[in-house]
């Protein structure tokens, strides 16, 4: 069996070690370069122009992207015999962070560098990857990814477009339409699913000068304004047969692959969002007063700057522990590069249910952080002319694509539940001794004096709760488990459970790791640990009690009830003191106050 951190899920069923969790102080000095760059080409070549993409012109959208490919930001996973520098997941990771400020322009650089090119990096053939991964590695040449149709949203493998082969077998006949196509209007290249003969989901090159090919007009968006995006529609659209991506049949091989980076990158995205929402709501509120003293020094607004703050440490702390723990596997890479592309890929689909939970996780932050900061603004947060009135509108997307967040939760479940059912995840072993440990009184936890220690104490105890209901619910369903798939809101609790449970584990991982290594604010880690763990413990707590209460009645749910009280005696916390220690700290730094340089 694979070493348990190897395993997708393996932070339920074993105490982790904050000595082997990535943090964003263990970037190395070159992926902070990365990270200068970027916010030099932000700063240097988007803002000047920000105002104009806003009202999407096509012709500088695209050459704003171009200068990002000038300035090497399409090219670092690309492998460099196709004209990349073949770096690691991280350094395009600090890349994503770092440009997300920019709103829909970070829409049409994560097209580029994600969907528009990893289905040809991880599935082309030689000869693919040789006609167009330089060019969009530079600039040259712009990605957009065809998958949604009008009919098949969230059930994207139930599109309508076809695909026939001629006569004389030399190209494709595709014939269907396309919606909600990001960089539609600015792309060369798309990458279009469509059904053999009607059965068979298969993934398609497709040059926009194809004829038959057409591009529809801009939709009229809510947000992400300065970012392209489509319908489109293809009629007797001939498509050589070279142009045919993976194999057929198999095209949800390429669609739910690429949803799992896509899914992790769009969380370490909305990190970056945080960021600058926290930045610029502090530096309002330095300088707007009221009653005769600046909004800082009120308590309110500065609770609402420490759980932006909050937020914005957990998301971060999640995405780089996920980032870090693909990244450590795929390092040792393979001999050959189409073996090193496997292994990622791989790497990804083991990792796929920390990838949903980040995304779900992120973009519910991002929504917490965008709304604070424009309460922050009071009626100015409501004029274009301060940037929190775009923030708010470019956030609530987060929550839609890569899969709703709906859809995300019952995959986080149903693929944790899938993985126990068939032996891959060793989670029946840990119900059957949650449910063991029921009948044995509770022994008192060994006293920790250590930093954090008392939230190190509840962690197996958040663990165990899950251990139980998980083992509890399922029972109820028997012989029939498979029906508790279709009790949506139960799986949805489940998600959230786990959700809870891996934030609280990667904030107490990394401030032990920035403890145990001396790191002189390791007493803000501590602070910001404390006031997220007390919103970790609360919703811990309540999705226990909605599932009991939703799932048994009488005296088994006062039984059960009872049961997780036992376990869930959780230290006591004083928000309003953490909240303005945080608040403070923001304050004196202008903004996020762990900025690693």
């Amino acid at each position: 069996m694979a070493s348990p951190k190897h395993i997708g899920y393996a932070f339920l069923l074993e105490d982790s070690s904050g000595e082997n969790v990535f943090t964003p102080e263990d970037l190395s000095p070159e992926q902070l370069e990365f990270m200068r760059v970027t916010r030099e080409f932000v700063s240097k070549d988007f803002e000047p122009v920000r105002h104009d993409l806003e009202k999407l012109d096509r012709d500088l959208l695209r050459a704003t992207l171009q200068k990002a490919g000038e300035a090497g930001l399409f090219m670092i996973q690309i492998p460099e015999e196709y004209g990349g520098m073949g770096l690691d997941l991280l350094s395009q990771m600090v890349v994503i962070e770092s440009i997300a400020p920019t709103g829909g322009f970070s829409v049409a650089y994560g097209v580029q560098t994600g969907i528009g090119s990893e289905p040809i990096l991880f599935f082309g053939t030689d000869d693919q990857k040789q006609r167009y991964l330089p060019r969009l590695a530079t600039g040259e040449m712009i990605g957009a990814y065809g998958l949604t149709e009008p009919g098949s949203g969230s059930d994207a493998l139930a599109a309508r477009s076809t695909a026939v082969l001629s006569s004389d077998q030399t190209h494709y006949v595709l014939n269907g339409s396309k919606i909600f196509i990001s960089n539609g209007g600015i792309a060369d290249l798309f990458i279009i699913f469509a059904k053999v003969d009607g059965q068979h989901f298969t993934a398609f090159l497709v040059e926009r000068d194809t004829p038959g090919f057409q591009v529809g007009g801009e939709e009229a968006k809510l947000g992400i304004k300065s970012s392209s995006t489509t319908a489109l529609t293809f009629q007797d659209m001939k498509v050589p047969r070279e142009n045919l991506l993976g194999e057929i049949g198999k095209g949800h091989k390429i669609a739910l692959n690429i949803l799992n980076v896509g899914r992790l990158k769009l969380g370490m995205g909305v990190v970056g969002g945080m960021k600058d929402a926290l930045g610029r709501s502090v530096r309002y509120a330095l300088q707007r007063k009221q009653f005769g003293k600046a909004l800082v020094e009120f308590p309110l607004i500065q609770q609402k700057l420490a759980q932006i703050a909050a937020c914005t440490y957990a998301s971060e702390s999640a995405a780089y522990r996920t980032a870090g723990s693909i990244n450590q596997i795929i390092e040792d890479r393979s001999e050959s590069e189409s073996a090193s592309l496997d292994k990622t890929l791989a790497t990804l689909e083991e990792f796929s249910g920390e990838c949903a939970i980040n995304k779900v996780f992120d973009s519910e932050c991002l929504a917490v952080a965008a709304d604070e900061a424009v309460q922050i603004h009071g009626g100015y947060g409501f004029c274009e002319e301060y940037r929190v009135e775009a923030t708010y509108r470019d956030a609530r997307i987060a929550r839609i694509y890569e899969g709703t967040n709906e859809i995300n939760r019952l995959f986080i479940a149903g693929n944790l539940l899938k993985r126990t059912q068939t032996g891959r995840l060793a989670l029946l072993q840990a119900i059957q001794q949650a449910q063991k440990a029921v009948l044995e009184r509770l022994p008192d936890p060994p006293a920790d004096s250590s930093p954090l220690g008392d939230i190190l104490t509840a962690i197996p105890n958040a663990k165990r709760i899950f251990h139980l209901l998980v083992g509890l619910v399922s029972q109820k369903f028997l012989p029939n488990m498979e029906k508790i798939a279709d009790e949506q809101e139960i799986m949805a609790a489940f998600a959230d459970l786990i959700i809870q449970i891996y934030v609280l584990e990667s904030i107490t991982l990394r401030a032990v790791k920035r403890i145990r290594q001396g790191d002189p604010r390791s007493g803000l880690h501590q602070t910001v640990v404390r006031y997220q763990a007390i919103e970790c413990f609360e919703k811990i707590d309540q999705l226990a009690n909605r599932l009991i209460d939703s799932v048994f009645r009488d005296d088994a749910r006062l039984t059960h009830r009872a049961i997780v009280r036992k376990w869930s005696h959780w230290p006591h916390l004083n928000r309003v003191e953490l909240g303005r220690a945080l608040a403070r700290e923001c304050i004196a730094a202008e903004g996020y106050p762990f900025v690693v340089q």
